[in-house]
């Protein structure tokens, strides 16, 4: 089990498949409202407040969970006020429309055999905060035009691209690829989390 504080609010909480199945449940049973799932995580929350300094005590909390590697990545966000709850249910709405969208392109790319997706993102601080999102990718190449930073990853990364930027159509990849200034090849996933501290 891995417990990451991303920032003061926000949890990342990383479980291998057999730690889960130690408290009786797999990925996708974590979908239904089942007492395991619910024990399980109130217990990995303290855990979380012991060792990294996560308080959620009387803390409305947002939680998207997502399979990886056989196991789960869990995010736990607290959201302290009303304005912050409005904007998570924004952000979780137009997440749940990505992902549907992410579906139906990865059906379309697994056909066409795209193998890297690209993501156009506004800031440097939201490339960094990416690569720290994703601690066991290493690939990825970022370039730069304008103000504007864009980084490529491998299949299977587009949920991560899409949460911190805009995942461009092949034809936009191509001319980005060709046209703008790369920065750090192939392990900029790496790199970039190694050098620059959240």
């Amino acid at each position: 089990m891995r417990l990451e504080l991303i920032r003061q609010n926000k949890l990342k909480i990383t479980l291998a498949r057999e730690e889960l199945s130690s408290y009786g449940i797999s990925p996708e049973s974590m979908n239904r409202d089942s007492d395991e799932a619910q024990a399980m995580f109130f217990s990995v929350l303290r855990r979380a407040e012991e060792e990294v300094g996560f308080a959620y005590a009387n803390s409305r909390l947002v939680v998207e969970a997502m399979p990886s590697s056989g196991g789960l990545v869990i995010y736990v966000t607290k959201v302290d006020n009303e304005a912050e709850q409005k904007l998570y249910d924004h952000i979780s709405a137009r997440q749940n429309s990505q992902a549907l969208n992410i579906s139906a392109r990865r059906r379309q790319d697994e056909q066409s055999g795209r193998t890297s997706f690209m993501a156009e993102l506004g800031s440097f601080d939201d490339v960094v905060e990416m690569c720290h999102s994703a601690p066991t990718y290493f690939g990825g190449t970022l370039y730069a035009e304008g103000v504007k930073y864009y980084m490529t990853a491998g299949v299977g990364m587009e949920r991560v691209l899409a949460e911190y930027g805009r995942i461009l159509d092949e034809n936009a990849q191509i001319i980005i690829e060709e046209h703008a200034t790369p920065i750090i090849y192939r392990r900029a996933f790496d790199i970039i989390r190694n050098r620059f501290k959240q």
